[in-house]
């Protein structure tokens, strides 16, 4: 039987989506259902890919992450270093798809359960955020405080960092006299409020209140440590991250403080990603994306700019022309512009 020859003077791109069997789109054009380590240029020539060359040898990797500080991954419940071509474990975090903020010489690290601080210089995991302590068990004793009604919480205090409160007593005194706390632990500020006040000032590392200094107020009232975020991103003096269908974001500067009641914004579907710019902050949803204009969460504008965002495709890009930009020299390009699918 003799063979039959078979012209191709070039391929397209594959497609395994279309109805259709044939082999040729055009004449000696092929449109291959299926290509294995092969480009197709713009000349329609098949280019054998580079492929990939193995740096370190590890367990199911994921989550690979590089900054100006760090390389990172995870791999059987660890977070690696990689340096070069060897991959250093820093300890046991949990295996879920990790997120990271870069902040200063810190790495923050969020997942769906577990959240901590890398520290590339040391080599270390710290925590991120302060459990809150319970509430304050009260009791009237002597002191020189005025008869009125009380309200006493505590904060935790660790490194000089001190957490939101915990739950919120109240107790009246009906004479003059004073407040005993029995259960304040050693590392525990207590804070007090003058008599029928709502303001809650400092009192100390002190199982006794006597009087009310009204000097330093709780700047952490309220707040959380903060909840386990997907998407996390650094912005404006804060940190941002989403849980479903809301985004979070922290205090300013103070990215271990979350008022999770009320310091957020909802969509209508779950999150899928969140890209920072100069002046806003776009997120995309299963089925729009938005962008939360300006700077301050108060005043920010949400505007429906899209459809939906792919998860895991977020890229920020440098040297890019603004599109549409007919006005500004070509000399003028954008840096960290985000991008996505």
């Amino acid at each position: 039987m003799g063979t039959k020859e078979i012209k191709i003077s070039g391929f397209t791109g594959m497609d395994n989506v279309k109805d259709s069997e044939n082999l040729f789109v055009k004449g000696g054009v092929v449109q291959p259902r299926i290509i294995l380590n092969s480009d197709v240029t713009n000349k329609g020539r098949l280019k054998k890919r580079d492929g990939y060359t193995q740096v370190a040898a590890l367990t199911t990797p994921h989550s690979l992450w590089g900054g100006s500080t760090c390389m990172l991954c995870v791999s059987g419940g660890a977070l690696y270093q990689i340096e070069g071509d060897t991959a250093t474990s820093r300890g046991t975090i949990t295996d879920d798809l990790l997120f990271y903020a870069e902040v200063g010489d810190l790495v923050y690290l969020s997942s769906k359960s577990y959240n901590g601080i890398f520290d590339p210089d040391a080599g270390t995991i710290s925590d991120w955020g302060i459990d809150l302590p319970n509430g304050p068990v009260c009791s009237s004793t002597t002191g020189s405080l005025e008869a009125g009604i009380y309200h006493v919480c505590l904060t935790a205090e660790s490194d000089d960092e001190i957490s939101g409160n915990g739950p919120i007593s109240q107790i009246t005194l009906s004479s003059e006299g004073g407040i005993s706390i029995s259960n304040r632990g050693a590392d525990e500020i207590a804070w007090c409020t003058d008599p029928n006040g709502d303001i809650f000032f400092r009192i100390g590392k002190t199982d006794t209140i006597v009087n009310v200094p009204s000097v330093e107020p709780l700047p952490s009232l309220f707040c959380y440590p903060p909840p386990y975020l997907s998407n996390l991103v650094h912005a404006f003096g804060r940190m941002w991250g989403s849980v479903g269908n809301k985004l979070y974001y922290s205090e300013p500067f103070k990215w271990a403080w979350f008022k999770k009641g009320t310091a957020f914004f909802e969509f209508a579907t779950d999150i899928t990603m969140v890209a920072k710019t100069k002046t806003g902050i776009f997120t995309g949803c299963e089925d729009r994306t938005h962008c939360l204009l300006g700077t301050k969460p108060e005043e920010m504008q949400n505007l429906d700019v899209g459809a939906g965002a792919i998860p895991g495709t977020l890229a920020y890009c440098n040297n890019i022309i603004e599109l549409g930009d007919t006005i500004s020299p070509p000399e003028k390009k954008h840096e960290s512009v985000p991008v996505w699918v």
